[in-house]
């Protein structure tokens, strides 16, 4: 049976440039390190990186901090 690795990537958010940079942030504020994929082409030229340039951002964290940053987007979700 394989574990994942601690440094294993996963993607918890997909969305635009600004939605994704807010996602980032708020991770960060509660101590997940997030990494943004595609924001400059996102930005640019979102139909590059994403069918039909539909959510080219994507939120990247830690696969052992998946479940905390999930928890913390849905409640962000919720607030809006």
């Amino acid at each position: 049976m394989s574990k994942g690795k601690s440094t294993d990537l996963i993607i918890v958010f997909r969305g635009n440039s600004i939605e994704s940079e807010m996602v980032k942030e708020m991770l960060a504020d509660n101590g997940i390190v997030a990494h943004l994929k595609n924001q400059i082409m996102g930005s640019i030229a979102p139909w590059h990186v994403s069918a039909g340039g539909f959510e080219p951002v994507e939120v990247i964290v830690l696969k052992k901090d998946e479940e905390k940053a999930l928890r913390l987007i849905d409640e962000l979700n919720k607030s809006i």
